[in-house]
């Protein structure tokens, strides 16, 4: 059983008017919409959870029967960091189901355009290895720079990848991650983060070239070009 766990309660800081970024409107729907749907398509997600603020659980299920969205198991409340909604989304998912070959996927509702190809080789690597994630290879040139602004040297871009989601992990191995990081206070910078820091293995698969976060302004025009031309190249396909 795989199941995706899809994170809609940020703030979208870095986002003009600070409204959370998932409820931004991207062709007519909100931005959460194309994250939810992507799963639905894949026919290896078989459940998603969805973690949203405590003051928006009402408004997502609205959403979720506006749209017809299936799939949806629970709508659950988040935390106040990333880590303690992800954390909810474990606990909920050990509560309502055995956890015998569970794999749970990760995913920000700001990454619209997750597809199903590379959901599916996640949750093989993840299966396979414990823990997976995508993303995308560093192509720019990278630098370590000191506290005072110096550089330090080049790093080695071929060794250098930029995360993304979905992030997919065995969901034993992630209960046991993420409680040993509540009880040693361990805040990671994304979910397999905690997996490392138990000690487990995490394999990288490469990302879709179009899935990325939508986090400012200038990424949200990005993903409406992104949007319009997958539209025109569906409504090509069906001409044809």
């Amino acid at each position: 059983m795989n199941i995706a766990v899809v994170l809609a309660s940020g703030v979208g800081k870095r986002m003009r008017g600070g409204k959370n970024k998932v409820l931004l409107e991207l062709g007519g729907k909100p931005l959460i919409f194309y994250a939810l749907d992507n799963f639905v398509q894949c026919d290896d997600i078989d459940e998603i959870v969805i973690v949203a603020r405590e003051e928006e659980i009402e408004l997502m299920q609205d959403l979720v029967n506006w749209f017809d969205i299936k799939k949806i198991a629970h709508i659950i409340p988040g935390g106040d960091e990333r880590q303690y909604s992800a954390y909810n989304g474990v606990q909920c998912i050990c509560e309502a189901y055995d956890h015998e070959d569970i794999v749970v996927l990760f995913h920000n509702g700001a990454n619209p355009f997750v597809e199903s190809e590379e959901i599916e080789r996640v949750i093989i690597a993840a299966r396979e290895h414990g823990a997976a994630v995508v993303g995308h290879k560093t192509k720019d040139t990278v630098r370590k720079v000191s506290d005072k602004g110096f550089s330090e040297g080049v790093l080695n871009r071929n060794e250098l990848w930029n995360m993304q989601t979905p992030q997919a992990i065995k969901l034993e191995i992630a209960r046991t991650a993420f409680e040993q990081a509540k009880e040693n206070e361990f805040l990671g910078t994304d979910d397999v983060s905690l997996v490392e820091n138990i000690g487990g293995d995490v394999v990288i698969v490469e990302a879709s070239d179009n899935n990325f976060k939508v986090t400012t302004p200038i990424d949200l025009v990005l993903a409406e070009t992104i949007l319009k031309n997958k539209e025109e190249t569906k409504r090509n396909e069906e001409s044809e």
